[in-house]
């Protein structure tokens, strides 16, 4: 069993640690389990009423009343709240809370709802990667398990796939970018956000695939013959240093440039051949393409 002492609930929540006190001394509604040395600490059921007593009180309704409330009560109103399509004050709870109950409607009505309110490109500024933030804490504390990461996965990639489709080809004439993945990197959702920005903004994109091979990329490369090619690299690439591997693929293309970044391009490389270039964040990747496309 997953259990949470009170700073992890804070964390996960956003419910400060003296207003958790004041509900279970004042209104008596969470009550932790408390250990031989009565020290308080939390279940995963602890952790899903808080969530949705924080999201029915951000929503208007006071503490005193949801006190009132029986546990179903308050499951019935919360679900109300998520399945509606009114704008709360902090979408970042209630989607938290859809995705540690693998509740797809509700993960899609908020998305969707976002979507069609900001664009695509705000809600991920404001919405999805600030929540792909907090998940990495969820991650850590044993909130969610690797089916939660990919449920929610999965479904951010058919948004994002979808949303890439509802945009205008690219113009043919200006220079021509590869992205790729090698080999068990799992960047999938940054590199298809990132085609997502690349497409939005006119350039000509294109994202030849996951899990490739050094002869995938160059057999890419011969078809395409872009002017740039780009991947991320933040795992261990498998049968090859980083130095092997970046400069066999920049060898073995011609009138074209190999950009990466990610975790690894913090490595110190032996050396690197003139067309590979390093870049450590992605709005730095967004402003290098975007320049070089109206150069």
């Amino acid at each position: 069993m997953v259990v949470y002492s009170i700073k992890d609930i804070e964390e996960i929540t956003g419910v400060k640690a003296h207003t958790l006190r004041i509900w279970e001394k004042r209104y008596n509604i969470v009550k932790p389990e408390r250990t031989k040395t009565n020290i308080r600490y939390y279940t995963e059921d602890h952790l899903k009423r808080i969530l949705n007593i924080s999201i029915l009180n951000k929503n208007g309704i006071k503490i005193s009343h949801i006190a009132e409330m029986s546990p179903d009560q308050i499951k019935e109103h919360t679900s109300r709240l998520n399945n509606s399509e009114e704008h709360f004050k902090d979408q970042l709870d209630v989607l938290s809370f859809a995705v540690i109950n693998m509740d797809e409607y509700a993960v899609n009505v908020i998305l969707d709802k976002y979507i069609n309110d900001y664009g695509f490109e705000k809600t991920m500024d404001i919405l999805i990667n600030p929540f792909l933030t907090k998940l990495s804490t969820l991650w850590v504390t044993g909130t969610i398990k690797s089916v939660h990461e990919s449920f929610i996965s999965g479904i951010l990639r058919q948004k994002t796939a979808r949303e890439i489709q509802k945009l205008e080809q690219s113009n043919p004439n200006l220079p021509k970018i590869m992205l790729y993945l090698s080999y068990e990197e799992k960047q999938e959702l940054s590199i298809m956000f990132l085609m997502y920005i690349l497409k939005s903004k006119g350039l000509n994109v294109t994202l030849v695939g996951f899990d490739l091979t050094i002869k995938d990329v160059l057999d890419a490369y011969h078809i395409l013959q872009p002017q740039y090619i780009f991947t991320i690299i933040n795992q261990e690439l498998k049968d090859h240093s980083l130095d092997t591997y970046v400069n066999y693929i920049s060898n073995s293309i011609e009138d074209c440039r190999f950009v990466f970044s990610g975790f690894k391009t913090l490595s110190t490389f032996n050396s690197l051949n003139e067309n590979c270039m390093t870049i450590n964040d992605m709005d730095s990747v967004i402003d290098f393409f975007v320049s070089v496309s109206q150069s």
